[in-house]
């Protein structure tokens, strides 16, 4: 699942025009709901990185005018950049599978975080530019990689039947004589993997909504995510300890006052 760089242009500039349609909504707007400083907000996010997809959800608390601290979980899929799907050509209806390939990945991220104004938004609208940053545990959760094989036996001189049997990628493996496809994800569920780490984030937060209690906003960013016990996606690749990515996200929700 290799999310490559033009599919993240692809999404960023998707958000800049579905943003400015936002700005041409013909909803009438409260002027007196932007004037109040409310102090506590809820949002969910779609999150694009260079190696998968995911989703976050922040709730954070308004500690002065320019800042805001947060509470966050992520939850992500992390590909390598040396996988590539590939298709047996020979069987119909085959499955499209990734050679080689040990483990799937998945990062789930949780910590707090900041948020610093550094340009307010005008009266008549625009955008509200912050600087967001933060840290927190990182759990990898890594679950067994299964294919189905196919194995060929001769039933009759010049005749041959095969069968497939379920089996993880052995790169020691000289028997296998072709390889269907993938298995279902749900094979090796009981087979899962924790490796516990810790993230750091940095961001911008670009906010366009239209109203202060809905948010809107596109948030670009790079993480690092350090897993001591090194989680293996790939054969013939060393135990990956240190994972770098960049993201985008949109993130939408509501700002509320608690008194």
């Amino acid at each position: 699942m290799k999310i490559s760089y033009k599919i993240l242009l692809l999404f960023f500039f998707s958000a800049i025009w579905f943003s400015g349609r936002c700005q041409f909504d013909t909803e009438p707007v409260d002027s007196t709901e932007n004037l109040i400083l409310y102090n506590r907000m809820h949002t969910f996010g779609i999150v694009a990185h260079n190696l998968g997809m995911g989703f976050n959800y922040r709730s954070g608390k308004r500690t002065s005018i320019f800042m805001t601290r947060l509470w966050e979980i992520e939850g992500v899929y992390m590909s390598s950049y040396k996988q590539k799907k590939l298709l047996n050509p020979y069987f119909a209806n085959a499955r499209r599978y990734v050679y080689g390939k040990l483990n799937d990945l998945f990062f789930l991220r949780g910590g707090i975080a900041w948020k610093k104004l550094l340009n307010d938004k005008p009266y008549w609208g625009g955008v509200e530019v912050r600087f967001h940053y933060g840290f927190g545990a990182t759990l990898g959760i890594t679950k067994p990689y299964y294919l189905y094989v196919l194995y060929f036996y001769e039933v009759s001189p010049g005749y041959y039947d095969y069968e497939i049997k379920t089996e993880k990628f052995d790169p020691s493996q000289q028997s296998w004589d072709d390889i269907y496809g993938r298995a279902p994800f749900t094979k090796g569920l009981d087979e899962i993997k924790l490796h516990p780490g810790i993230y750091v984030k940095l961001g911008l937060n670009f906010e366009f909504g239209k109203r202060d209690t809905k948010i809107k906003a596109l948030e670009a960013g790079g993480i690092i995510d350090i897993v001591p016990t090194g989680p293996k996606i790939m054969s013939g690749q060393k135990n990956g300890i240190v994972y770098p990515s960049i993201y985008l996200s949109y993130t939408f929700g509501k700002r509320f006052n608690v008194y």
